[in-house]
């Protein structure tokens, strides 16, 4: 693994030319060249030269970061600058006073267990209907200011849709799938995973029973390696040898297992995990791909929001030609990030919500009448910009590509 002083070269190819501040999310609200890249490089090399400290001023900084990207693919020199960050990360906890009481706390025992009282508190919270209950007292809730917006975003968070899955697809000859869930799915909210394994199972796919842990995202975001590769050795354990799909319906999730190679040694996992990124597919791009055709019983409209981390879309080209009764119309800046990214969402709430407001403002301008997307992260963003924007929920539901996928009369 890379520490900071192994990025000198790259930190030093940038030229300050500025161009990153014209595309990144954070900058356009703060104004601060400490919140882009070009400044955060001029902070890290005073810190290779000797001359700065990484303390806890610098690491506030690395966390204005939404590790979209976006940088990196307007930079003249090509500089990943989110995997820069990442190490620097890594290099301010390793020495952080804080340490132990995080590492206690994302300790698998403790991080299964507080997923696990998730688990019953949702599904109780669910089954006692207070979720409906909830939605009752919206009006009321949007009175009270920043409180009332995240009681709303929890509700929504948390509830289940009924959604009528009516889908009856043309079985498809035998395939072997690992389908990885995530701790969305597994812990806080099953729909989405309730949509993939109704319309995978009546593909007459066979799904693997692999009980995985969390991917690891949050440990990586917050400078915790250690436990990253621990996340990333035992998920890769789970997987059997032979299978014929590596699917996610988070594109987080999948770019966490592209992640691993940066952070494992060992020789033969390394061979497994390329074996598994050369069959691994976002599930929306495998349905679309393996499907004839998909009829919706009346005209619907959608808009669809790319992931940071989902690198094809062309599925939607694909399902747009199979489909009928369906029109797609794209919003404006589609492509750009939600706003919540996980860990900057918790450290920059305000940020996170004025980023997320326009991001939802973009998707009303479209009067499709889907919201669509393929990460439960952004699937939350959004819904957290119409929460903001004061927007009838009811009227913008967002959901996962594979959900709406779902909702079709046939395939």
């Amino acid at each position: 693994m890379k520490k900071l002083i192994d990025y000198k070269e790259e930190i030093h190819k940038c030229s300050k030319c500025g161009l990153c501040q014209s595309v990144c999310p954070v900058y356009k609200i703060t104004g601060n060249d400490c919140s882009v890249s070009r400044g955060k490089f001029i902070m890290l090399n005073g810190i290779i030269k000797g001359d700065l400290k990484l303390n806890k001023n610098v690491n506030k900084y690395l966390d204005m970061c939404l590790k979209c990207n976006a940088c990196k693919d307007f930079c003249p020199s090509d500089i990943d600058a989110r995997k820069i960050f990442l190490t620097a990360k890594s290099e301010y906890f390793q020495q952080a006073p804080e340490k132990k009481i995080i590492s206690l706390f994302q300790s698998n025992f403790v991080f299964e267990s507080v997923l696990n009282m998730v688990k019953i508190t949702t599904n109780s919270y669910r089954f006692l209907k207070f979720d409906k209950l909830a939605r009752k007292f919206y009006p009321i809730f949007l009175k009270m200011g920043n409180l009332g917006k995240k009681v709303i975003l929890a509700n929504e968070f948390v509830t289940v849709y009924r959604l009528p899955f009516t889908v009856y697809p043309k079985r498809l000859s035998p395939l072997t799938i690992v389908y990885f869930k995530g701790c969305v799915n597994n812990y806080i909210n099953p729909k989405t995973k309730n949509a993939t394994e109704n319309v995978l199972s009546k593909m007459g796919v066979k799904i693997l029973p692999i009980n995985f842990k969390c991917c690891g995202v949050p440990f990586l975001s917050c400078g915790n390696v250690e436990q990253f590769q621990e996340q990333a050795v035992f998920n890769l354990a789970q997987i059997p040898e032979e299978f014929d799909f590596f699917l996610t319906d988070c594109a987080s999730c999948q770019n966490a297992f592209k992640e691993y190679r940066d952070y494992i040694e060992d020789e033969n996992l390394l061979k497994k995990l390329a074996k598994i990124q050369e069959k691994s597919m976002n599930v929306n791009e495998f349905i679309v791909k393996n499907i004839k055709n998909i009829e919706f019983s009346k005209q619907v409209s959608f808009t669809f929001h790319k992931p940071c981390h989902l690198e094809n879309i062309d599925f939607i080209k694909e399902f747009l030609e199979k489909s009928k009764n369906v029109e797609y119309i794209e919003m404006k800046e589609f492509d750009k990030c939600c706003g919540l990214s996980g860990e900057f969402a918790i450290k920059n709430p305000a940020l996170s919500e004025q980023i997320s407001l326009t991001k939802a403002q973009n998707a009303k301008d479209t009067n499709a009448d889907y919201i669509l997307t393929s990460c439960p992260a952004c699937v939350l963003g959004i819904t957290q910009g119409l929460i903001a924007n004061s927007m009838n929920l009811a009227d913008y539901l967002p959901l996962n590509f594979i959900e709406f996928i779902a909702l079709a009369e046939k395939i």
